[in-house]
């Protein structure tokens, strides 16, 4: 199935906030949905597996943190 152009461009922008960020930045889920025009869950769960990778850590309630990455 083929990404419609909406969601592609959404995700392009949630790529480009989440790259942009460097180690102690946070970012809540509201904020990924007002700057990508993504649903919340699917920004909930690009933060949730970075969070898996070890890239961020969920603070409380639904804001993340960068986190700094081991030289």
């Amino acid at each position: 199935m083929r990404r419609t152009l909406v969601l592609d461009t959404g995700l392009d922008k949630l790529q480009e906030l989440l790259l942009g960020m460097t180690a102690g930045d946070q970012v809540s889920v509201p904020h990924a949905v007002e700057i990508s025009g993504l649903p919340a869950d699917h920004c909930a769960a690009v933060l949730e597996a970075l969070t898996r990778a070890g890239l961020m850590v969920r603070l409380q309630g639904d804001a993340y943190l960068r986190r700094h990455l081991a030289q």
